[in-house]
């Protein structure tokens, strides 16, 4: 037992590690081809904070753990919306850019609807795969020009920089994740817990260790439209890329607590920050608490 938790512990703070790494690498390479703050927040921090549930997920499905998969990317969605946004706002009430909102959080909705749909018949297919990342890059590709603008050509770092940390994202990614996976695998069997309900705790929370760094500092900073994007981004890449990308090694059996409980449960969740957000555009103090009073609410009760 002692040793699993040794391997979460030690799993955990590589995908935290590598999550950063990652971020600081992309966002050094964006800054010198000159991509906007915009398309950083939801592309390159939503994706670059989801790497760490991209490979847990497919070291989970290639463990033939697919519960643990599954878990994670329902479990990560909804302590996105209801944690890390709840803390965020526990820190600094964070004000919302409509328009942000009004695109990027209709595609965080629809994400959840299709990975729903996708769900239905107990199974996510390699064409379900293939379809997921298909929306998903079509998306992007439809707000490129949008996403562009001219940046300051100024860049201190050095692009060596951006190449030596995307090396060691790619050692501390997998071995992160193959020890998480590992570690939360043998916990469950010894106490008997399912493996569902521990990818949607201890997998969940620990793949999000990345979202949660990164928007506390942020929110820190006042850098709000970094929390949102990087929050919106990373939920729709979770439903897609992840979810997608895991299923291509491996077609991923989905349990039926997750068709009948967990994932409406995550709709649900979507819906409610949505409306939470969308309330004075400004998501305060008071409603932080409230969302972290029902993500404590969701698995105790």
């Amino acid at each position: 037992m002692l040793l699993d938790i040794g391997f979460l512990v030690v799993g955990c703070g590589l995908l935290f590690l590598g999550g950063d790494w990652l971020v600081d690498g992309v966002s050094c390479l964006s800054k010198r081809l000159k991509v906007s703050p915009i398309l950083i927040a939801f592309v390159l921090v939503g994706f670059g904070t989801s790497a760490p549930e991209l490979f847990v997920a497919i070291d989970a499905v290639l463990s033939d753990v697919p519960d643990i998969a599954m878990g994670n990317i329902v479990g990560s969605n909804i302590a996105n919306l209801l944690l890390v946004l709840a803390l965020t706002a526990i820190i600094s009430p964070l004000v919302v850019d409509p328009e942000t909102l009004r695109i990027d959080g209709g595609v965080i909705l629809a994400g959840a609807v299709a990975l729903w749909g996708v769900t239905l018949d107990g199974v996510v297919s390699r064409l379900d795969a293939v379809l997921l990342i298909i929306g998903m890059v079509s998306y992007l590709l439809m707000r490129w020009h949008s996403l562009q603008e001219d940046l300051d050509d100024n860049n201190e770092q050095p692009i060596s920089k951006a190449i030596l940390l995307a090396v060691l994202v790619l050692a501390a990614l997998p071995l992160g994740a193959n020890l998480f996976v590992n570690g939360a695998s043998n916990i469950a069997a010894e106490l008997g817990v399912s493996e569902a309900i521990i990818g949607l705790t201890i997998v969940a929370l620990g793949t999000s260790l990345p979202e949660i760094a990164v928007s506390i500092v942020a929110a820190l900073r006042r850098e709000c439209s970094m929390v949102l994007g990087g929050i919106l981004g990373s939920n729709v890449f979770n439903g897609t890329i992840v979810l997608g990308g895991a299923a291509l090694f491996r077609p991923i059996v989905v349990a039926d607590p997750f068709l009948t409980v967990w994932i409406p449960i995550m709709i649900a969740v979507s819906v409610l920050a949505l409306i939470l957000l969308r309330t004075g555009h400004l998501l305060t103090r008071p409603e932080g608490f409230a969302m972290l009073a029902v993500y404590l609410g969701i698995f105790i009760f």
